[in-house]
């Protein structure tokens, strides 16, 4: 299925989790093997506001919303969107890291994990 997609995520310096969603919500793959916690309910939580953020910078005709970042005091928290109305499908991609993770490096991944996932998935 899609599950190595997550592979190049997983060998990032701070590397704790990832996700890949459709638009909605719904999980495709996930692996919380480094995390405390609800990867699930972080991922709706997560989502949430990423959904919100599309809906607010459009109405600010700012385009759309690509990428989100959360700078915490012990990780951080990086979402990125394959590109709403570029292509047929709507992915979401967010990764979790320790506050000393390498987010750039984690940002390029999911961008490529994105394309990946788009072409294998056929949509």
């Amino acid at each position: 299925m899609v599950e190595h997609l997550l592979d190049d995520l997983k060998g990032i310096g701070g590397y704790k989790a990832a996700a890949l969603l459709d638009a909605t919500g719904e999980v495709l793959v996930s692996d919380a093997s480094n995390l405390k916690g609800d990867i699930d309910m972080a991922v709706a939580v997560f989502n949430d506001i990423f959904v919100t953020g599309h809906k607010t910078v459009e109405k600010l005709s700012l385009g759309k919303m690509k990428t989100m970042q959360f700078m915490t005091n012990h990780g951080i928290v990086l979402m990125e969107c394959s590109g709403a109305g570029e292509h047929a499908a709507h992915l979401h991609m967010f990764a979790i890291l320790s506050q000393d993770g390498n987010h750039a490096l984690a940002r390029m991944q999911m961008t490529k994990a994105l394309n990946n996932a788009i072409q294998e998935l056929g949509v």
